[in-house]
């Protein structure tokens, strides 16, 4: 992922993470400076960095890795014995 120093630049590149990314740390800047607005801020904080955690699953899931779901392995019981 590309540095932007501002968020026009992010932008301009059409590059979803990195504009997350900056918006957060804007916000984040914000709520320090100004706990007057905490209440007002606190939220759009949350739904950054839930927008940052979506737009990093969708990338490290499409980087060709595949995850097999549904498979069925057999139950190992000598697994979960108590040792000692």
């Amino acid at each position: 992922m590309a540095e932007y120093v501002t968020l026009n630049d992010a932008m301009d590149a059409d590059d979803e993470l990195a504009e997350a990314r900056i918006r957060y740390r804007l916000l984040s800047e914000a709520f320090e400076e100004m706990p007057q607005l905490r209440s007002q801020l606190n939220p759009q904080l949350e739904r950054s960095k839930v927008e940052i955690a979506r737009l990093k699953a969708l990338t490290t899931g499409s980087s060709g890795r595949s995850v097999e779901s549904g498979k069925v392995v057999d139950f190992d019981a000598a697994r979960f014995q108590k040792s000692g």
